[in-house]
């Protein structure tokens, strides 16, 4: 479960202690960190899902994506990431983190470290549940910047990704595991098969068997 880092001028890469790249990818400069396209899976809005999709083409054309999908499925709020994954995986993308295979605090660094042998992707997609405001539960967000996967619940493990898609699952501010804990699996169902459906949109899977492992 993860929170953004604040909005400034950045390297957009999972860098590791010193700056030093922790997965190998190749690093995307931008201007700024910044969201890029934001929507709402129970309120349809298809310019809001039109731009999602062309920001998500334009980031990754021609790359080579690896999908790094976080989270627990001991946890209902915290499963976003690893059934994305599963999803993913079915329809043929190269993904680490699936409901079989969870990515989560335990074992994110030791299997990050292997991305650059297994793998050597172009760019990293990482994707995780996220805690938020009330209003916002169900916000769907793509960003230019890594994602800090564990932040929301005060654990301190590196930035995955060179770009993130975080769903928003539920209320952040005060007992975060138990929020985690009690998310409604509907809510999360659906951001799930929004997230997977808006990747399907706009990168070919064809991107992910390109890739080795």
């Amino acid at each position: 479960m993860s929170r953004t880092d604040p909005l400034s001028p950045t390297v957009v890469a999972a860098n590791g202690e010193h700056g030093t790249p922790l997965m190998g990818v190749r690093s995307i400069i931008e201007n700024s960190r910044r969201i890029l396209a934001s929507i709402n899976s129970f309120t349809y809005n298809f310019r809001e899902r039109q731009s999602f999709v062309s920001n998500l083409k334009e980031l990754t054309y021609m790359k080579k994506v690896l999908f790094i999908c976080i989270g627990t499925d001991r946890a209902t709020g915290d499963c976003l990431g690893p059934l994305v994954g599963t999803n993913l995986k079915r329809l043929g993308y190269s993904v680490l983190g699936t409901i079989d295979e969870p990515l989560h605090a335990l074992n994110l660094i030791q299997e990050l470290q292997k991305v650059s042998t297994n793998h050597d992707p172009d760019l990293v997609l990482a994707i995780d549940a996220s805690l938020g405001r009330h209003e916002d539960i169900g916000t769907i967000t793509l960003a230019n910047f890594p994602l800090r996967s564990g932040a929301g619940v005060h654990k301190d493990l590196p930035p995955v990704g060179n770009i993130s898609i975080m769903g928003i699952v539920n209320m952040g501010g005060f007992l975060e595991l138990q929020i985690l804990q009690c998310t409604r699996l509907n809510t999360v169902l659906k951001l799930a098969s929004d997230i997977t459906h808006l990747i399907w949109q706009a990168i070919p899977a064809s991107s992910g068997n390109s890739l080795r492992g």
